[in-house]
């Protein structure tokens, strides 16, 4: 087994099964429950004149594909921070969150459980955009003309701000 073995809690060794109405992994002696917990992430929508800023990721999962800027919250920030943070890293891009859109989840192969939020971010100077961190290309994409993107909750988050847009 390996992961979540032993408990936190007691040291005594865990199992895997029906707890409080889901399958996880508590421990018998002392009753603890051993949440896996999503890990957090800002999924950025940016707009200038109708197109939306993509980068082209340069680390595997989605290696080489689009996808919007954005990644994970880490420990002390808020999603807003996170956000703001994680657009200086991949597009050099400085903003403000606007709005939030909602949230997306998928089982990802390399960090497990992922909980994307979803925010529009106000970028008033576009002068600086050039790609960072871990993104291998940043452009703007009319919203009519968007690649394939590297995750179906990429795409969803989209769909979230097109139908804000309808409303």
């Amino acid at each position: 087994m390996g992961y979540l073995e032993f408990c936190s809690n007691c040291g005594k060794k865990n199992q895997f099964g029906a707890k409080d109405g889901n399958m996880r992994h508590h421990c018998s002696q002392c009753g603890a429950i051993h949440y896996e917990n999503p890990k957090p992430t800002a999924t950025l929508i940016c707009i200038y004149k109708k197109q939306l800023l993509l980068v082209k990721r340069a680390a595997e999962p989605g290696k080489g594909m689009w996808g919007l800027p954005g990644g994970f919250i880490e420990r002390g920030e808020t999603p807003e921070m996170g956000a703001e943070r994680e657009l200086i890293e991949e597009t050099n891009l400085q903003g403000k969150v606007k709005s939030l859109l909602g949230t997306c989840s998928h089982f990802n192969t390399i960090f497990g459980d992922i909980l994307l939020v979803g925010m529009e971010v106000q970028i008033e100077d576009w002068s600086a955009l050039k790609a960072g961190d871990d993104a291998a290309e940043a452009v703007l994409f009319p919203l009519e003309k968007l690649p394939n993107l590297a995750f179906p909750c990429h795409e969803k988050i989209v769909n979230m701000y097109l139908e804000q847009l309808k409303s």
